[in-house]
């Protein structure tokens, strides 16, 4: 594989020695720059930047239990756990869905258990899907039909996702196809629910007259000046390394290993993805011993629960997740 050189130019650093310079390291102005220029990545209206996709995820599920109360959270348990935490910590209803081949939120699944949750206990939520935008892909087959859910996307993998969604959120971390050294986004068009995350973020605090007033609830969940001018540096590099990771990815050839997941066109490639043949899984888990997948939230002691996600379970020991560059 060829790999492109990532270090920084001086040109890039010019910026970041001047914020460091400048010792205005908090919340500074290169914050609402970042917000506006993401518009290009999301092609949402508004684009509210944080100390981490965690902080973005409990932002959504703080705004959702204040705006509709307790809603029923359908999402799949092969996921990271600060986005599912969030939901829970506020007191909404944690749903496992399966995945498909693909390992992406299977919406036909989720067809079926809504169904029989309907059956047993009506519908008197809200019903939230949080799909996860694995590996990089930008949609999911099937979530351009659905009418009344709202969709929580997860695109921590994904820096241009083309999914119907109505809030998406996002990570910075060092490894992601967007790296800083920390830092997350919540991308939307809703105003409204813009104008509370906005408050969140900065302590539940409005300027007033010089001076502010605590509105509403809140913590210290924005992103910093100094973790903003780093990723508007990335973002200028962002079509050139994607190309790279686009051509790295092309000249994967591991078939006699397993199935190599697709991506497709607007993918951000943060990782590739085989599923491993039953003779082979020993072998490529030693080749890339830290990119095996984390644990089945559903099947951990925290989450713990008789959700029956037979897809996900059936392929879960053969995933191996391969760094792309």
């Amino acid at each position: 594989m060829k790999v492109f050189e990532t270090r920084l130019s001086n040109e890039d650093l010019l910026p970041i020695n001047e914020v460091l310079l400048s010792g205005d390291l908090g919340f500074g102005p290169n914050v609402s720059v970042v917000e506006e220029e993401f518009k290009n990545f999301s092609k949402k209206d508004y684009n509210v930047a944080t100390n981490s996709a965690s902080a973005a995820a409990f932002l959504i599920f703080a705004h959702l239990k204040e705006r509709y109360g307790i809603c029923d959270v359908y999402t799949p348990s092969l996921a990271f756990t600060s986005p599912a935490w969030s939901a829970k910590h506020f007191g909404h209803n944690l749903i496992w869905v399966d995945v498909n081949d693909s390992l992406l939120f299977d919406i036909e699944h989720y067809k079926s258990i809504k169904e029989d949750r309907v059956c047993r206990y009506g519908h008197k939520n809200q019903i939230v899907l949080m799909p996860i935008l694995y590996g990089g892909v930008s949609t999911i087959e099937g979530f351009d039909e659905l009418e009344d859910e709202i969709v929580v996307t997860d695109s921590a993998h994904c820096v241009t996702p083309t999914i119907k969604c109505d809030y998406s959120f996002f990570s910075f971390h060092p490894y992601k196809p967007l790296a800083s050294s920390d830092g997350g986004m919540i991308s939307t068009n809703d105003l409204i629910a813009t104008e509370y995350f906005r408050n969140y973020r900065n302590f539940g605090r409005s300027n007033i007259n010089g001076t502010y007033d605590i509105t509403q609830e809140g913590f210290k969940f924005y992103m910093n000046n100094l973790n903003a001018t780093i990723l508007l540096t990335q973002m200028k590099q962002y079509g050139k390394l994607l190309q790279v990771r686009k051509q790295n990815f092309s000249e994967i050839n591991l078939e006699e290993f397993g199935r190599l997941l697709p991506h497709d066109e607007q993918s951000s490639y943060y990782f590739a993805t085989l599923i491993c043949n039953k003779e082979s899984v020993d072998h490529m888990k030693d080749m890339f011993p830290t990119s095996t997948q984390y644990p089945m939230l559903h099947k951990t002691e925290y989450y713990s629960d008789s959700s029956n996600l037979h897809n996900t379970e059936l392929i879960h020991n053969y995933i191996v997740n391969i760094p792309i560059i």
